[in-house]
């Protein structure tokens, strides 16, 4: 068995005010933009877009080592703070980290 290790991160936004919460999660995990009355969307990639993860449960994502530091850095620019450990990876999580 492969002992291969991960981050789980999970992040909170209490004290944020709606409109706070709202630009933070659109630029963390991206959105769908629709114009035109709904006729026409474009999705709107967010820093997560750009990191393979694994989307566990609302606001708690599996990521590579190697991409703590980005996440970290980007919830720091927004004050908001992160809960961090390290886990063992299964062989499923692993094919999809490798994306």
């Amino acid at each position: 068995m492969n002992s291969q290790r991960g981050i789980i991160v999970g992040y909170r936004l209490d004290g944020k005010s709606p409109v706070e919460r709202t630009r933070f999660n659109r630029k963390f995990l991206g959105y769908t933009d629709k114009s035109q009355y709904g006729r026409f969307s474009y999705s709107r990639d967010g820093i997560m877009s750009a990191i393979p993860n694994i989307h566990v449960v609302n606001s708690c994502f599996i990521i590579r080592k190697e991409d703590l530091e980005q996440v970290r850095v980007f919830c720091d620019q927004y004050g908001v703070g992160l809960f961090v450990r390290e886990v063992v990876l299964e062989e499923s999580d692993l094919e999809v980290l490798q994306k």
